[in-house]
């Protein structure tokens, strides 16, 4: 089964919910780039605010994980609104970006 980005899954071995960060196309191979939905982080840069009816908690943007869904059992709670996929997304790809020394 393929996840999307933006959804909200429980994942065996995994104790906090995660959301999806990769984009559907990476995810056709039933891989995932994940991040880990906490509720005792503090918001900031890399820790977004995630207020979802299911899933509500601090998604910590540097702790991304890649995943094999094939070899883990996964449940989807649903998914987030565009606006926090947006932000999670920009967070994550603000570590990778190229600075200008």
């Amino acid at each position: 089964m393929k996840a999307e980005q933006g959804e909200l899954l429980n994942i065996a071995g995994i104790a906090d919910p995660v959301i999806v960060v990769s984009n559907n196309f990476f995810n056709e191979e039933e891989m995932a780039v994940i991040c880990p939905v906490v509720n005792n982080a503090t918001e900031g840069a890399l820790h977004i605010r995630l207020n979802h009816h299911q899933v509500e908690g601090v998604v910590l943007c540097e702790q991304m994980k890649v995943i094999d869904l094939r070899a883990r059992r996964f449940s989807k709670l649903g998914i987030a609104e565009y606006h926090d996929v947006l932000n999670i997304a920009d967070a994550v790809m603000g570590i990778f970006d190229y600075q200008v020394f």
